[in-house]
């Protein structure tokens, strides 16, 4: 196996075992173990733990880019609103929820909870890019006339906390059981969403 094979497939495991166990609760002695390697060479991939930490949040967020969403990209060409929020919506759920158990989102606030340093680079390299798309979407429809007025920053942070917030919360909880249902509820919440964004008509 290559070196860049085994480090993914290091990666693999640590994903694995850290969306059970969280960050704190696996040590390198057992990713070592469960990966079939010496402890030697996972520090020699990836120097500490930390390191092995950090490398884990670039590979679960750096293959599917936001910015970079097909779908959403031709919505936001389009101009069609509700399109854009709910290709975000999809694209959230596609890389986040396919696998309950080992969703990059438990990682996430495993993060939060126990590594915030690392949670806050992951926010600022990687999340803030994906939180971009809106804000420059929500820019571009103020200059059309067509939004509100509004800090389109603090919207679009609010809008990706709030996706998070009610995927992770049905993940948890089994409000939903699958992509339809997720979607169905993210088209009301986006329904009320933009009726409270888009700039009403003179007396209406």
């Amino acid at each position: 196996m290559r070196a860049s094979e085994r480090k993914e497939a290091i990666l693999g495991t640590v994903k694995d075992l850290c969306s059970k166990k969280g960050f704190a609760g696996t040590t390198l002695d057992e990713i070592a173990k469960k990966s079939g390697v010496s402890r030697a060479l996972v520090v020699q991939h990836f120097g500490s733990k930390e390191g092995l930490y950090e490398a884990l949040m670039e590979y679960l967020f750096c293959h599917h880019p936001m910015e970079e969403d097909p779908n959403l990209k031709r919505f936001a060409d389009l101009k069609d609103d509700k399109g854009v929020f709910l290709a975000y919506c999809e694209h959230v759920y596609d890389h986040m929820a396919i696998d309950p158990e080992k969703s990059p989102l438990r990682l996430v606030f495993f993060s939060m909870l126990e590594k915030p340093d690392l949670y806050r680079k992951h926010f600022k390299t990687r999340k803030l890019k994906g939180i971009a798309v809106l804000e420059d979407y929500i820019k571009t429809r103020i200059a059309d006339g067509d939004f509100r007025p509004v800090n389109a920053t603090h919207l679009a942070q609010a809008f990706s906390a709030l996706v998070t917030q009610l995927l992770f919360h049905g993940l948890i909880l089994r409000t939903f059981h699958n992509k339809e249902e997720f979607m169905v509820m993210m088209q009301s919440v986006v329904e009320v969403f933009l009726n409270g964004l888009m700039k009403k008509d003179e007396g209406g």
